[in-house]
């Protein structure tokens, strides 16, 4: 498709939208509002129900200090209007079991979070009564990490309001199996809790999980006494989650090359990929690979890790090697300490293989839309995830009978950023069999969506000279 046929497409239809005025001043009359749930916490990250602010300002979670508001563990940049399912990495190790979402405004330095280091800016923003905008919410916190095998795995910490079991099962089938090891924790934050581990049955992966001590306190009981000591759950949501035992490599899709409109204010940055974490049985390398026919092609950069864990792993890369998705890769160090030979000396520093793979996936680094498990009901749409590099939209655009974009039936705010369950009220009425997700920046009237309404306003996002967007069958739509 040409980008001049797609752009005149697009003004047609965005044209029709008549009643974006009246949004805009509905908007301007909400009070500023968050709405959040009490949550199970696994990998470092919750999720903030709602955001509602007609400004830009930021999302800020606060642990507990003795029944009043605590120090800050964790903020995200907003989109300005009404932001859902906003995901917040925290501290793990600072939660306590009650958390408070505070929104604060942000009137200093644009995308940058200076309240208490800058003086007058980032306050908090308060509501019509003054009160500030900044409800509680209850959670249990499993902060595990992948660990190479022994006899104890040892959890970084676990946030209970009552004394529980963590307990360590093996994996059968994908899931949570047999019970490897358990030991009771204490209410509160406890750093650094052991394990032991059973001699038999380890597996790849184990799956740490929380329980209650309800039965006779401190004898664990599950599984023996009907109704005792059962798995932590809230809303649904079981406090576990799978960590690894063998070399493993944790990274989130991220921005690394931006849209097309976006690069020349970036031009001169130089890039980086970031690894959350990278277990290595022994002294290697993160090597970041360019993508070349939908597998890793060129090394973009790399850097030495030593056995064991490591988190936070920057690797800086070679502008001339990054592409829109990139292939991170453990590899060994078995030649020169240090020196990162592989293709250069024969035998030297090759990839790491698990169970015969390659430790690699292919990782999201431009403004992106991921499909995974997408689910319709009567009137929404949830898109598994959207990556982006600045505020904007995910519009939902009909099949316009011939296999194209057509009308926009649907459109909502997106943080900058990866954004995950993202959900999408329809116009049902303009609903087709095939819908085209798309990306689109929010760059004029904030928080009100103006593609075709306002000249050059809110265009959609391209990456390489295409716009980002694709088509989507949901079952049930």
């Amino acid at each position: 498709m040409k980008m001049s046929r797609f752009l005149v497409l697009m003004l047609v239809m965005a044209l029709a939208i008549t009643l974006l005025p009246t949004a805009a001043r509905a908007q301007d009359m909400m009070e500023p509002s968050v709405t959040v749930s009490d949550q199970v916490v696994t990998n470092s990250w919750v999720t903030i129900a709602s955001v509602y602010h007609n400004a830009p300002g930021f999302i800020v979670i606060h642990a507990d200090s003795g029944g009043s508001i605590g120090p800050v563990i964790g903020y995200r940049q907003l989109s300005v209007g009404l932001n859902t399912n906003v995901e917040v990495w925290i501290d793990a190790a600072q939660a306590t079991s009650t958390l408070y979402a505070m929104l604060h405004a942000d009137t200093g330095t644009a995308g940058v979070y200076e309240f208490g280091t800058v003086d007058g800016a980032d306050g908090p923003v308060s509501d019509s009564a003054g009160n500030v905008v900044t409800p509680p919410f209850h959670v249990s916190v499993l902060n595990v990490k992948d660990q190479l095998p022994g006899d104890t795995y040892t959890a970084a910490s676990v946030t209970v309001d009552a004394g529980s079991w963590l307990v360590i099962h093996s994996e059968a089938d994908g899931r949570p199996g047999p019970v490897l090891g358990q030991t009771f924790v204490e209410a509160g934050t406890t750093a650094n809790v052991d394990v032991a581990i059973a001699a038999e049955g380890r597996t790849d992966n184990y799956w740490p999980m929380l329980h209650v001590d309800d039965g006779v306190a401190g004898t664990y009981e599950f599984g023996t006494v009907d109704g005792a000591d059962a798995p932590i759950a809230i809303d649904g949501k079981v406090a576990t989650v799978a960590v690894s035992t063998q070399p493993t490599i944790r990274a989130l899709p991220q921005i690394v090359t931006y849209g097309d409109s976006m690069a020349a204010m970036m031009e001169g940055m130089a890039p980086s990929f970031t690894a959350m974490s990278v277990l290595a049985a022994e002294p290697g390398f993160l090597v970041i690979h360019s993508e070349a026919d939908g597998g890793p092609g060129p090394v973009a950069g790399y850097v030495a890790v030593p056995a064991g864990l490591s988190e936070n792993v920057v690797v800086e890369l070679d502008p001339a090697n990054v592409t829109p998705n990139l292939w991170p890769m453990l590899h060994v160090d078995t030649g020169e300490s240090g020196v990162y030979e592989f293709g250069t000396v024969e035998g030297a520093d090759g990839p790491v293989r698990v169970n015969d793979e390659v430790v690699t996936f292919q990782v999201n680094a431009s403004p992106a839309i991921h499909y995974e498990g997408e689910y319709a009901d009567a009137t929404t749409l949830t898109i598994h995830a959207a990556l982006i590099d600045g505020p904007g939209w995910l519009t939902i655009h009909a099949d316009n009978g011939s296999g194209e974009p057509g009308p926009v039936i649907g459109q909502t705010l997106l943080v900058p950023g990866l954004n995950h369950g993202v959900v999408i009220t329809l116009d049902e009425a303009g609903l087709t069999d095939q819908v085209f997700p798309m990306l689109h920046y929010d760059d004029n009237t904030l928080g009100t969506y103006e593609f075709g309404a306002v000249e050059g306003a809110d265009l959609p996002v391209f990456v390489g000279g295409a716009p980002v967007f694709g088509p989507l069958v949901v079952e049930g739509m």
